[in-house]
């Protein structure tokens, strides 16, 4: 089996990460919002071919998945999106899309065996079938396959061409769009005619991708980039890889100084990661740029804080092992600058817990190589730092030579081993300025002439002054190019932190209005709220104590009125006894003497104390009748306040003479009196007046 170099490895693992994502096939596929409806037969295609793949996947028998996806291939489709469909075939929209997702489908099995060569002979004698819809609709989308399975067996030259046909084909496509309206645009890409903005982002993002692993320019990787966000800007569509094409295309800024713009693409990208993609790679990424980008800029705060997202990334996401790794790196290298060496190397050891569970040796060699270089910044441990140099001789990967070989001669001039340090240093200045690490490509330099004065070499000094004061003018350059970029980012930040605290302090104030506002509503309501209870409350009491009193009023005027029908029967009775006792003095005229037994009977019924009572409960039924009565005409006898109490009662004359117990005449002689001593109009009722005078509507 091929090995291939680690870092080309993780370039292919967001391919898979995408592929692997997208769930059940049928579900996928179908799950585009602005894709048209599906006949039964794709439906029944995908589930029965795509679908088919995923428990194999997650059983990790990746080979028997091979064949189903080969299968989609010979699927029957129509080749003029113009035509009508047929039933029992599948319209060149549905084959276009279920063939562009078996090839992706298929790069993730062959990623997942780690069987490049026999994925690109695979892949390759799929293009030399000629199958006509593969050639007509899919090459593109094979092309760039091919590629990416040609980049790991370091045969970059057929990976470019595949490439560079590949964005032909998109060009190509491109100029045919550019003929069209929108509406036949739109309706080109729904019939398949076009290549769907979905395969196109992802197409694009994995030649991008594949041209960064196999390029030794970075100029197509980054049109190929560009016409990912030129995708999404015209349809909207920022699924896929596209987060992670702009966090590459970032990258590539950073490498050429163009801070301003690598930052914002990096934001760019955590800011259009989906929320339910929480191992989505591109955030990671970005936020890996962002952490080189801030040191190099001297911003060591936020460096360190867009570490941390990678770092405190899910552990339960075992594919991000590697990426967390590098981090933790990266971090170690933040605070080597500043000159924190122990947390930088407890960085590193979090660094290989990493890399131990991915088995990735590559990064442990990384991480050991930064380990002896920060021990070498330290007195006392630059022995160590030097042995760990002298075991990792010959283990360094290409890729790192250039470190290895700066961070050795480094360690050997500052021991003093000045004849050790010079052949280190040239071979690093050389391979600095290869990988375009200038900065680094200047210390070795600078180094360098300190161990030629130290060690008498004054003429290969002489020689090698003017390649010296060139890098440095060019580091002067990059310099100030720095400078201003780190000024105009914390002229930036400054500004985003005032808005946010201004915002921030806006949101408090509205904070504060709405609580006081709910606030005094609360209270306004419970104030409200008590007010009615107690209205409601006393208004229920009131009503209570008037029931009560009208009650107790009945109560009196029954009593009243009882001692009234009490006195008349008593009336009735007296002068039933008096007709009797005359009766009987008529026959026994000469023997009985009743005439003082009738007066007797003839007096006042009422008593003392039943005038009393009598007084007692009218004055209860009317509080204020006699003292009314009384301040009107003090002068009224006990009799004639009787009389008038009789009156206020409605008591007709027979009814007033059975009470008092005297005749109708001695009642209107009575009433007479009383209308002279009151005053009261001749020919007006002196019952009415009295009532009047002792009632409260006078």
């Amino acid at each position: 089996m091929h090995k291939i170099p680690q870092p080309l490895l993780l370039l292919l693992l967001p391919l898979c990460l995408i592929a692997c994502h997208t769930g059940n096939g049928s579900e996928t596929i179908t799950g585009n919002a602005a894709a048209p409806l599906r006949s039964p037969r794709y439906h029944a295609d995908s589930l029965r071919f795509l679908a088919a793949t995923e428990p194999l996947y997650d059983q990790r028998r990746e080979r028997e998945t091979i064949p189903y996806l080969d299968s989609i291939f010979l699927l029957p489709a129509s080749l003029n999106p113009d035509a009508p469909q047929h039933s029992d075939t599948l319209s060149t929209a549905e084959g276009r899309l279920l063939c562009n997702r078996a090839l992706r489908y298929l790069m993730v099995s062959y990623n997942l065996l780690i069987d490049f060569e026999g994925g690109y002979r695979h892949l390759d004698s799929l293009q030399r079938l000629y199958l006509p819809f593969l050639e007509r609709y899919c090459l593109r989308g094979l092309l760039t396959a091919k590629a990416q399975m040609l980049m790991p067996l370091d045969r970059h030259a057929e990976a470019l061409q595949c490439l560079d046909q590949a964005m032909k084909l998109a060009r190509t496509e491109d100029s045919i769009a550019a003929t069209l309206p929108s509406g036949l645009l739109a309706r080109a890409q729904a019939t398949g005619r076009l290549e769907c903005p979905e395969n196109d982002s992802y197409w694009s993002a994995a030649a991008g991708i594949t041209y960064m692993g196999v390029d030794s320019a970075s100029t197509r990787a980054e049109q190929a980039f560009l016409r990912v966000i030129d995708i999404a800007r015209h349809t909207g569509f920022r699924g896929g890889l596209y987060p992670h094409a702009i966090a590459r295309l970032a990258d590539i800024y950073l490498h050429q100084g163009k801070y301003e713009q690598s930052i914002a693409l990096c934001r760019q990208a955590i800011a259009s990661t989906p929320s339910d993609k929480p191992d989505e790679q591109g955030q990671y990424i970005a936020a890996e740029n962002l952490t080189e980008a801030y040191r190099r800029l001297g911003l060591y705060d936020e460096a360190l804080r867009y570490c941390a997202i990678v770092t405190n990334a899910p552990k339960d996401f075992e594919i991000l092992n590697n990426l967390r790794g590098r981090s933790y790196i990266n971090k170690a290298a933040v605070l080597a600058e500043m000159n924190r060496s122990a947390d930088a190397l407890v960085a590193l050891q979090q660094a290989d817990s990493c890399f131990n569970r991915t088995g990735n040796d590559y990064y442990k060699l990384q991480a050991a190589l930064e380990r002896a270089h920060l021990l070498t910044l330290q007195p006392d441990s630059l022995e160590a730092g030097l042995r760990i140099f002298t075991t990792l001789e010959g283990q360094i990967p290409v890729h790192r030579q250039a470190f290895y070989l700066y961070y050795y001669g480094s360690a050997c001039a500052q021991a003093g081993q000045y004849l050790r340090a010079i052949p280190l240093l040239e071979s690093a200045v050389t391979e600095s300025e290869n990988i375009s690490e200038r900065l680094m490509a200047h210390q070795a330099a600078r180094l360098l002439t300190e161990c030629y004065r130290h060690t008498g070499r004054l003429a290969l000094l002489a020689d090698f002054l003017p390649r010296y004061q060139a890098l440095s003018d060019s580091i002067a350059s990059d310099a100030k190019i720095r400078q201003l970029a780190a000024a105009n980012i914390r002229f930036e930040t400054e500004k985003k932190e005032q808005e946010n605290r201004a915002l921030t302090a806006e949101v408090a104030l509205k904070d504060s209005r709405l609580r006081t506002t709910l606030l005094v509503g609360t209270l306004c309501l419970l104030l409200a709220a008590g007010i009615i209870i107690w209205v409601v409350m006393r208004h229920r009491a009131i009503r209570i104590r008037q029931e009560a009193a009208a009650t107790l009023l009945r109560e009196q005027e029954t009593q009243l009125h009882s001692l009234i029908r009490d006195r008349q029967q008593l009336n009735d009775r007296n002068l039933d006894l008096v007709r009797q006792l005359s009766d009987i003095q008529a026959t026994h005229e000469s023997t009985c003497n009743l005439d003082s037994i009738m007066e007797s009977l003839q007096q006042s019924l009422f008593s003392k104390e039943d005038a009393e009572r009598f007084r007692q409960n009218f004055s209860a039924v009317y509080p204020t009748a006699l003292n009314r009565l009384r301040s009107r005409c003090p002068d009224l006898t006990y009799s004639d306040e009787l009389f008038c109490m009789l009156a206020m009662l409605q008591l007709d004359n027979s009814e007033m003479a059975r009470t008092l117990g005297i005749s109708k005449s001695s009642v209107s002689k009575t009433r007479y009196r009383i209308r002279i001593k009151l005053g009261l109009p001749e020919g007006a009722d002196a019952d009415i007046e009295i009532r009047k005078v002792m009632s409260a509507e006078e």
